[in-house]
């Protein structure tokens, strides 16, 4: 802040360093939804380790745990980038973001659970129902993959060069910065675990997330609730009983209350 001659006028000058403006839109609820909450699911960070991503932080969902119940939904939706610095830290094309979701089984198990591992074959409750929907947030729409061994034959059998290709769908390489997976209703409770899979080869970096997916009132609230209304019934009962004896002093249900 300079002040000048005139003490009537004061001067102020501003300086911009780095621009972190960002912009957002909020839309309309689409048909069907109601009033039902919607939560967003988003991502956060930068590639690089801490080191390169400062000031901004490592990859993380936001939130990294969300509570949820039953008859909410979730809009899942995050945006990459293509400019990051060149060499910082991190999986897949170099200056690139990119983020997925599978669901694994627990954080002490970084691997994906497959179709096979969710019920009614498997013992585990899948975080989306459908097989296409877990497909769409695990390869994010890429197609015409090539394999493994496709991709090594085409960078001269340099696995670091097969990680860079921009077609390598393993590496997400070939998915689009912004990714929509759209609203998705919560049906079905339980406490669902996941991660990225290209940002989870660093114990210091890997990106992961919880959703716990709870009843409306909780067990505890249940529990609660029926034995307060039991009680209630019981009281309800004793009333209308001593309410009946009164009025009819020579009935069997007077003679035993009068027991009490």
């Amino acid at each position: 802040m300079l002040k000048s001659n005139w003490p009537s006028i004061q001067l102020n000058f501003f300086r911009t360093f780095q621009d972190r403006s960002h912009v957002f839109s909020i839309i309309a609820r689409p048909p069907g939804v109601g009033i039902a909450r919607i939560f967003n699911l988003n991502v956060r960070g930068k590639r690089g380790n801490i080191v390169q991503a400062y000031p901004a932080t490592e990859y993380d969902f936001v939130p990294s745990i969300l509570h949820v119940r039953v008859g909410d939904y979730i809009h899942f939706q995050w945006t990459g980038c293509v400019n990051n610095p060149a060499g910082n830290a991190g999986e897949g094309t170099d200056s690139t973001d990119r983020h997925n979701i599978v669901q694994i089984k627990n954080f002490g198990r970084s691997y994906p659970l497959t179709d096979k591992d969710f019920k009614p074959a498997g013992t585990e409750i899948a975080m989306f129902d459908e097989p296409s929907t877990r497909a769409l947030f695990a390869y994010l729409g890429q197609t015409n993959c090539p394999t493994q061994e496709q991709l090594l034959a085409a960078n001269g059998g340099n696995e670091n060069a097969a990680k860079q290709d921009p077609s390598n769908c393993f590496k997400l390489n070939a998915a689009p910065q912004y990714f929509n997976g759209g609203l998705h209703k919560m049906n079905t409770t339980g406490e669902f675990q996941y991660i990225s899979t290209r940002n989870n080869n660093f114990t210091n970096r890997d990106q992961k997330g919880a959703l716990f997916v709870e009843t409306v009132i909780p067990l505890w609230g249940i529990i609660v609730v029926a034995v307060g209304g039991a009680i209630c019934l019981a009281a309800g009962g004793v009333a209308a009983a001593m309410f009946y004896a009164k009025t009819h002093p020579h009935s069997g249900i007077a003679q035993t209350v009068a027991k009490f």
